[in-house]
């Protein structure tokens, strides 16, 4: 910017507004007493794991470039994947073991022409997910969900109709929807590899945003869905971990944590995780939930913190898995079965490049990253090309490039 914002008088005016509206918002996300009593009974602690034998673990995060370029009324988006696997070592820790053999990389071609964007869109998608749109719909569980969820059956057909596909300019949906449909896409392909996981791990969450509406669905939603089944099949904890957990009075939910393991004031707790209830199930209910549909329909939420320097991660877990891999009728042998899976996590968390992160997820986000070079290389790439067959350069739009906005 070409002027100081410390020095402005109405920058520091809106500032101040806004801080005591964040102030106001946590003041009313603070617990009632009975709230308290019932999270930090609910609060549970793991041990620290710094031994795992026999445990495999991969990790997929997806990047892309949205759109890549565009020229007359088309926009090429790219979107990439990767997909990693690790396995516990005596020595090293984790030792990488075969994943996927490249990156999935998919380059979408998206004119604003209705008929043709969305035909477009569908190949696309069928690409990138590795088998056919109708497929994924007729395999995922997410049909049974969203009758469930909407009171209304669906047919196949309807679902596929009424499926969302954004215009060819509205970057910001396309954006969303291929990136999270490539990294879907790769973790599809990892629990279809020969390689064996006991866990594989997403960066996102076991959110559906459109199963409780009776019409429309997004792609994706019936994909994740479909890894959510085909893990069970293969006997893998499909878990989404999110950075960001999206919730008010953290800092009461951390002075509990920090209470009940006896911490003077001041200190944070670790390795603790607390279950969000879920509804009909649990005698309790939590107002910081309220109104963000949590847990999603079909999971199991988590907040968990593996390492005091790390902030409080979000896990969630597919929901009938969870009913018969965690769940059971002693609440103690529940709690032995979600130590376990923590301590598990725990132990992919020691690396010292994100200590208290799980590596695998790290190593695929270093990997599927574009790099500003590498984007400018492929935009140059598919403008080569397509001057050699007859286009004219000219033709062929980046206006932030153009424009000195990148």
């Amino acid at each position: 910017m070409r002027f100081s914002l410390h020095m402005m008088d109405t920058v520091r005016h809106q500032i101040s507004d806004i801080t005591l509206q964040m102030r106001d918002w946590e003041d009313t996300s603070q617990f009632n007493e009975d709230e308290r009593d019932h999270i930090r009974d609910a609060i549970c602690f793991f041990d620290h794991c710094t031994s795992r034998s026999d445990l495999t673990v991969g990790g997929v995060d997806g990047s892309g470039d949205f759109p890549s370029l565009s020229y007359s009324d088309s926009f090429v988006y790219a979107a990439v994947a990767e997909g990693v696997a690790y396995e516990s070592a005596p020595v090293c820790g984790l030792r990488e073991v075969s994943g996927l053999p490249e990156p999935l990389f998919s380059l979408a071609w998206l004119p604003e022409a209705r008929e043709m964007r969305e035909e477009q869109l569908d190949r696309t998608f069928s690409q990138i997910a590795g088998c056919d749109v109708r497929a994924v719909v007729e395999q995922s569980d997410y049909r049974a969900l969203k009758n469930e969820c909407s009171g209304m059956s669906h047919s196949v057909d309807v679902l596929i109709e009424d499926m969302i596909r954004p215009h060819a300019a509205d970057a910001g949906n396309l954006a969303i929807q291929l990136r999270t449909t490539a990294e879907l896409g790769a973790a599809l392909r990892l629990l279809r590899s020969e390689q064996r996981l006991d866990y594989l791990l997403v960066d996102t969450t076991m959110s559906l945003p459109f199963v409780q509406r009776r019409r429309s669905s997004l792609f994706f939603e019936h994909l994740k869905r479909l890894c959510c089944a085909e893990a069970r099949t293969q006997g893998t904890v499909f878990a989404a971990l999110s950075k960001s957990h999206g919730l008010p009075g953290m800092e009461m939910i951390e002075l509990l944590a920090a209470e009940k393991l006896g911490l003077e004031e001041g200190q944070f707790a670790e390795h603790w995780y607390l279950r969000l209830p879920i509804t009909g199930r649990d005698a309790w209910s939590c107002s910081a939930t309220e109104g963000r549909n949590l847990p999603p329909p079909g999971a199991v939420t988590y907040l968990v913190r593996f390492h005091k320097n790390t902030p409080v991660f979000r896990i969630d877990f597919d929901r009938e898995f969870w009913r018969t891999g965690i769940c059971a009728d002693a609440p103690e042998t529940t709690a032995a079965n979600e130590r376990r899976r923590f301590e598990d996590l725990d132990y992919t968390s020691h690396d010292q490049r994100c200590y208290g992160y799980p590596y695998p997820l790290k190593s695929g986000h270093n990997r599927a990253s574009l790099t500003k070079p590498e984007r400018a290389a492929l935009r140059k790439m598919i403008i080569d090309d397509a001057v050699s067959k007859g286009f004219r350069r000219s033709l062929f739009r980046n206006a932030s490039m153009e424009t000195g906005h990148a």
